[in-house]
């Protein structure tokens, strides 16, 4: 699995990164894409909070059923608090590489921006097919970093703190692996939309404020950054937010496939 671990104060963090504005639109965005029907069975990999999964329950009804899985026992605990009032969601701890579930269970299998820190990547895939019916729909976000642009002017120490934040994810570039993958699966890949993001502000709404938190917190742990170089890196953000410099973008991808048989 990855390196990266969503507990104690990195699960806060991520809990954080989630509800920002930023991911609450690119939710919207999901959510549509996936074009829902009410009645259908659904499977969230890697629910985190259970932000996405309650927008996704809202669709299907109580005629249908939502199953919410996460490694992480506090993701599952904060998502079932979310999702307390909607009697057709379950949210249980499980793992991607062995699911629970019968073959052919569900309608849909999506997972946003965790199957890039599954290994091996190829049995995670293999289980998404395994518990989709034929003609069952897959749909998967993930960025490829390699896409991250930060301004700083420090663009060396930006290097060096983007270099170790690589190691937090086996696959840092799955979408431009993932179609590949797919097939050696069994699932036919549809389409792959680009779901740009972009910030020009800094703050607690915008998906790098706390995205750059998460950063610190895993290269100070793994301790190839130092704490004062992290604490540098950081502060410079608001420096240049006050210069009315500061900028990020990345490129998350959503790729979609099908069950064929």
């Amino acid at each position: 699995m990855s390196t990266l671990t969503f507990t104690d104060d990195m699960a806060r963090i991520q809990r954080a990164v989630a509800q920002c504005r930023d991911l609450v639109l690119r939710y919207s965005q999901m959510v549509e894409a996936l074009q829902l029907r009410r009645g259908e069975r659904v499977l969230e990999i890697g629910c985190g909070g259970g932000f996405l999964t309650s927008e996704v329950a809202q669709c299907v009804g109580p005629t249908g059923e939502v199953r919410a899985i996460d490694i992480s026992a506090d993701q599952i605990a904060a998502a079932q608090h979310r999702c307390a009032e909607l009697t057709w969601v379950t949210c249980e701890v499980a793992d991607t590489r062995s699911l629970p579930y019968a073959d052919g269970t569900f309608d849909l299998v999506y997972g946003h921006q965790v199957f890039e820190y599954v290994t091996p990547l190829e049995t995670a895939l293999s289980e998404a097919h395994r518990v989709l019916r034929p003609g069952g729909r897959c749909a998967i976000v993930a960025t490829d970093w390699n896409t991250a642009v930060w301004h700083s002017a420090h663009p060396d120490r930006m290097q060096r703190v983007l270099t170790a934040w690589a190691a937090h994810s086996p696959t840092p570039n799955l979408p431009s692996i993932l179609g590949a993958q797919l097939r050696q699966a069994g699932l036919e890949p549809l389409r792959q939309t680009p779901l740009p993001m972009l910030n020009r502000s800094y703050h607690g709404h915008s998906f790098s404020y706390w995205v750059a938190r998460l950063i610190q917190a895993f290269v100070v742990r793994r301790q190839v950054i130092t704490a004062v170089e992290a604490e540098a890196w950081l502060q410079e953000f608001d420096a240049l937010e006050h210069q009315g410099v500061y900028f990020f973008c990345s490129m998350p991808i959503l790729t979609e496939a099908v069950k064929v048989a």
